[in-house]
């Protein structure tokens, strides 16, 4: 017999409404207190009891880190893990060190050492499928996997912003090694799936709250098509592509709808362009719409009763006629209060039970 988490799941996807628009609980991955806080708060002793208390329909998951890989001196791994140092979350290269920022010429690239999907341990995903079979199963391989944040990252913001203008053979070269590590991450995460995984998500931020940080032609010139082969390679397992870019990409919706995205995450509604009205109006019936519950201002400083008035005005627009998935603009962090989080999940059930 089906499960309410999964047939709610397939009505949404088909842009069908059902009992209750599907809801996801996305949790900031880098400030794990927040998981506790809300556990403690809600008197639950686990993250499943959490998800059952809300009828969250949405399981997250990912491999770990590995245990027996090491990083080289001259290694790249630890940029491609989840990160534990909040100074490697900031763009400023006053915080971390950048090991490809004097890098120029693509050959330079094969000094260093690329990792492969081996740094993540695989072997979680069975169990989690297994005791989570009755929900959504969504997947992340390791990491969320950006290939303009990555060079970011290891080179710097303001590197790669000219260099995507001024030395584009470096630019390929580059996205060329960064694409060989997620096709063998993402394989090895579908492998272990066997065939049992609903949605795989994978990212990249292209813009600010105000819009795009490049040229749409430039997108389309280094990005589109590694993104393409990222969506082919999960859709060839039958499993939906979930695409996370923050802020203000409603111009680049299209974009990702050719490429083969799925569902488009997260909806921001403070960032410009990024209005519950107008994504349904003109994406809503090719692309499920996730979030739209403001994390900027009203989750972290609202009361319960704003937070009850943004879930009915946001579910009001964009949970008609299905393909929208409830949730946060953005991950929640530690200065969302847990009375919010209760409240959110509340009121959807209520106006939407």
């Amino acid at each position: 017999m089906k499960s309410i988490h999964r047939e709610r799941f397939e009505l949404c996807m088909s842009h069908k409404e059902s009992d209750k628009v599907p809801a996801d609980l996305w949790l900031d991955s880098s400030d794990p207190g927040v998981k506790t806080k809300l556990l403690s708060y809600m008197s639950q002793d686990s993250y499943e009891g959490l998800l059952d208390l809300f009828d969250i329909d949405i399981y997250r998951f990912k491999p770990e880190v590995s245990t027996k890989f090491k990083d080289t001196a001259n290694g790249l791994a630890k940029f491609f893990r989840p990160f534990q140092n909040p100074d490697y979350l900031s763009f400023s290269n006053d915080s971390v060190k950048r090991p490809l920022i004097n890098v120029e010429a693509p050959e330079e690239l094969d000094a260093f050492e690329w990792p492969s999907g081996e740094i993540f341990d695989y072997s979680n995903i069975g169990p989690i499928l297994d005791s989570q079979s009755h929900r959504v199963l969504w997947a992340q391989a390791g990491t969320w996997s950006p290939i303009f944040c990555r060079m970011c990252d290891l080179c710097g913001i303001e590197k790669i912003l000219v260099d995507l203008i001024e030395n584009p053979e470096l630019i390929n070269s580059m996205i060329g090694k960064l694409l060989n590590f997620y096709k063998d991450s993402f394989r090895r995460t579908l492998e272990a799936s066997k065939g049992r995984l609903d949605v795989m998500c994978f990212g990249d931020d292209f813009a600010t709250q105000q819009g795009l940080m490049f040229s749409k032609g430039t997108w389309d010139k280094y990005f589109r098509n590694p993104m393409k082969e990222l969506c082919d390679l999960i859709k060839s397992y039958g499993v939906y592509v979930a695409f996370h870019s923050c802020g203000a990409v409603s111009e680049m919706i299209p974009e990702f709808i050719n490429v083969g995205v799925d569902i488009v995450f997260p909806i921001q509604p403070r960032a410009k362009g990024m209005e519950a009205e107008r994504l349904k109006a003109e994406y809503g019936r090719d692309i499920v719409l996730y979030g739209g519950i403001d994390i900027q201002e009203v989750l972290p400083f609202g009361t319960e009763q704003d937070v009850r008035d943004e879930v009915a005005r946001a579910a009001g627009i964009l949970a008609k006629g299905g393909g929208y998935i409830l949730a946060s603009g953005h991950g929640i962090m530690s200065d969302v209060p847990p009375a919010n989080v209760r409240a959110m999940y509340d009121e959807r059930n209520r106006i939407l039970g």
